[in-house]
């Protein structure tokens, strides 16, 4: 099966030349975590930006004094880009996001990009009974980075980029009791600079700590779930990525998307089917 009859052909863009303020929006408005940057002249495939890439890039050192009115895309995009070509196959596409660790891929054809393909798109394959046997423990990352709500800002920043990880799990004494992610990052960074006047950014944003800023409804899934109850909970209730706690909402592991993709992808190609 080529990739043409999988990927999503309505493609929501973003011109390098805009802001990271409008990405963000875009994100949120057609909730999706990356977007691919076209050039404003030809339209021509330049880049990706991800959310991950605007919590990490936004706040460092290097983009503090930035404002936000001058903070275009084409500062924080990746402009080196895996594609595939629409002609490729399903199973060669999968084989490119599993092993570049890569949430998504721009579907080009010639220098035209004609669609795009997620880790969701593929995550819709468990549901079959191989995966609906597989509890969750056996694919789960087992050693998670958490944060106490005390924590700054700043600090969570510093977690994410040194374990290249797009969300903390929130811990008090062990329970779970909330989580973080790069697009909450995200969102607090530019709340903050629209708000806080530049000359005192510097200082100001050291003051922003976890339990203001984390999202405090969160739901968890426990390591005995099978990878189809989990993916399916993925897919409807559009999350990234679920903390496994026990029954007393102690952390025991957390599982992403990333998670169930390798899975899937090992799977198959075991048993010769890619």
């Amino acid at each position: 099966m080529t990739i043409d009859k999988v990927m999503a052909k309505d493609i929501i863009t973003v011109r390098k030349d805009q802001t990271i303020n409008d990405a963000l929006k875009l994100m949120s408005k057609h909730k999706i975590s990356r977007l691919p940057v076209i050039s404003p002249k030809t339209d021509e495939l330049v880049g990706i930006i991800t959310e991950k890439d605007m919590a990490t890039k936004i706040a460092s050192a290097k983009y503090e004094e930035v404002p936000l009115s001058h903070m275009r895309i084409s500062t924080i995009m990746t402009d080196e880009v895996i594609t595939a070509n629409v002609e490729e196959s399903k199973v060669q596409v999968l084989k490119k996001m599993v092993e570049n660790h890569i949430g998504g891929i721009p579907i080009t054809d010639g220098d035209k990009i004609v669609g795009m393909v997620t880790k969701t798109d593929f995550l819709k394959e468990a549901n079959t009974d191989a995966y609906s046997e597989t509890p969750i423990k056996d694919v789960m990352t087992k050693r998670v980075i958490t944060i106490n709500p005390d924590e700054r800002l700043v600090h969570a920043r510093r977690l994410m980029i040194d374990n290249d990880i797009a969300r903390l799990v929130v811990v008090n004494n062990g329970i779970i009791i909330g989580i973080f992610t790069a697009k909450d990052m995200a969102k607090t960074i530019i709340d903050f600079k629209k708000r806080v006047p530049e000359k005192y950014q510097h200082s100001q944003i050291r003051n922003l700590f976890i339990q203001e800023v984390m999202s405090q409804t969160i739901e968890t899934t426990t390591k005995d779930a099978s990878i189809a109850e989990v993916a399916k909970i993925m897919i409807e209730k559009e999350f990234s990525g679920m903390p496994v706690s026990d029954d007393k909402n102690k952390v025991q592991g957390i599982v992403s998307k990333t998670d169930i993709l390798k899975y899937i992808y090992d799977y198959n190609r075991k048993r010769g089917n890619y």
